[in-house]
């Protein structure tokens, strides 16, 4: 099942098990420690024949049991102690990386009707997705592995079309290392798609951007940007 993690104007959806709806709603505190953050839950797993971890992957959600906890990881950090594999984050990491740490809400999470036609067509794209809050306000998120490289996207929905983000892959510093790396990336990126762009996102970070005038073009669109996507991870961390 989906469930919502809100805190203030923002949230995340994290897919976890069925029997997570039995303690639902409830509150609690979101908690950032390196490149993860949590919260406890009055949720207790049931544990039996399943792997401990030590070693994570960031987008799934795991289960720490001494505070009976969901973990979700977004970065190069490992957990505390064992944890175990729950579920899924939905969405870009790039809005765990950013969300407030504080009180929080957890409930069920009802896809927005508003946003369903985006929702629908990334669906049959393979994609896992969610309609959570951003500043206030409802928007797409999908994410899915690809060839083995976890590619997590942001739809906005405008009046002019639909704006499409990535997750993000470095922090823009404007050092020299940084500069040769975004120039590279940002000329060969131009001569492989009109439509792609290697762009920044409000934290400042790289990622890639699209604009969309319409839903009908838009399957075109996602699937130039997961090549371009996977072109940019494997010259990010092949060469």
């Amino acid at each position: 099942m989906l469930i919502e993690v809100v805190c203030d104007n923002n949230s995340l959806v994290l897919n976890v098990p069925d029997d997570v709806s039995e303690v639902l709603p409830f509150t609690s505190k979101l908690i950032r420690w390196k490149e993860e953050v949590y919260f406890s839950t009055p949720y207790t797993a049931r544990l039996d024949g399943l792997k401990a971890y030590t070693h994570v992957s960031p987008g799934n959600v795991y289960y720490w049991p001494p505070e009976r906890a969901f973990c979700i990881f977004y970065g190069f950090s490992e957990p505390y102690s064992e944890v175990y594999l729950l579920g899924e984050y939905i969405g870009p990491l790039t809005l765990v990386r950013k969300i407030d740490v504080g009180d929080i809400r957890v409930t069920a999470h009802t896809t927005s009707e508003e946003l369903a036609g985006l929702v629908s067509l990334l669906g049959k794209l393979g994609y896992s997705t969610a309609t959570p809050l951003d500043g206030g306000s409802r928007v797409v998120v999908a994410s899915k592995h690809l060839y083995g490289v976890r590619i997590g996207l942001t739809l906005i929905k405008e009046d002019f079309g639909v704006y499409v983000e990535s997750d993000s892959f470095y922090l823009h510093n404007n050092s020299y290392n940084d500069l040769r790396t975004t120039y590279r990336l940002k000329s060969k990126l131009k001569s492989l798609t009109t439509t792609i762009r290697f762009d920044l996102n409000e934290e400042g970070y790289t990622c890639l951007t699209a604009v969309a005038k319409d839903i009908s073009s838009l399957d075109l669109i996602i699937r130039e940007l997961e090549s371009a996507y996977q072109y940019v991870f494997r010259e990010l961390t092949l060469t």
